[in-house]
């Protein structure tokens, strides 16, 4: 496949996510480094965002950048509602296919996030859910607009660049109108492709 084409990526979505992303890569799917992306590796990494996420039982979870549908699908197994938001429309068929099981509390949309109307599919209280992009500055600009766009986000837990954590910081901690707060870390090598610098597991409140 070539950068920027919109088909289909024929790739079967197992169940399993280490087979799933492990199959982009033998297929020598084109990564658009331009969106940051990448994909995790493993259905257990998936988990341990979820306990750290401490997600409300009756909840709604945003995700950004769903990518392979991994982590949005460790979500709707529990029950609660996703929203997974995917921009490369090479993406769509193999996160649909995905998440098709789960019927309509999983929704898809093959969008920039910046182009949705998070208002009108949201409720309050909602929560960002998302392996961000691994370029640290799309990364920090997706979470801002993510909060700034909607009242119905209060908070989140995302995975990010270390790099961005630490401009968050040094701007002070109510930069934005958030407090971003490391909870954990996780290896650069849940991912294909390996990230290519450390990620912070980061918890995000919003603070007015």
């Amino acid at each position: 496949m070539t950068r920027h084409t919109h088909e289909r990526a024929h790739t079967p979505f197992t169940g399993d996510a280490l087979a799933a992303a492990d199959l982009l890569a033998e297929a020598g799917f084109d990564v658009r480094s331009d969106l940051g992306q990448h994909f995790l590796r493993s259905k257990n990494a998936a988990h341990r965002l979820l306990d750290c996420a401490e997600l409300p039982d009756q909840g709604q979870v945003l995700e950004v950048g769903a990518g392979l549908g991994t982590l949005s699908g460790a979500v709707a197994e529990t029950g609660r509602r996703i929203w997974a938001v995917e921009k490369d429309r090479r993406l769509g068929g193999v996160l649909q296919d995905a998440l098709r099981r789960f019927g309509p509390r999983a929704r898809v949309s093959i969008s920039d996030v910046r182009e949705v109307d998070l208002d009108e599919g949201l409720v309050p209280g909602a929560v960002l859910l998302a392996i961000m992009p691994f370029d640290w500055e799309l990364s920090a600009a997706l979470t801002r607009h993510v909060f700034a766009s909607t009242p119905k986000v209060q908070r989140g837990l995302v995975v990010v660049p270390s790099r961005m954590l630490d401009q968050y910081q040094a701007a002070g901690e109510e930069a934005g109108g958030l407090r971003l707060c490391e909870v954990d870390g996780i290896s650069r090598a849940e991912f294909w492709p390996k990230a290519p610098e450390a990620l912070r597991v980061v918890s995000i409140e919003r603070l007015r």
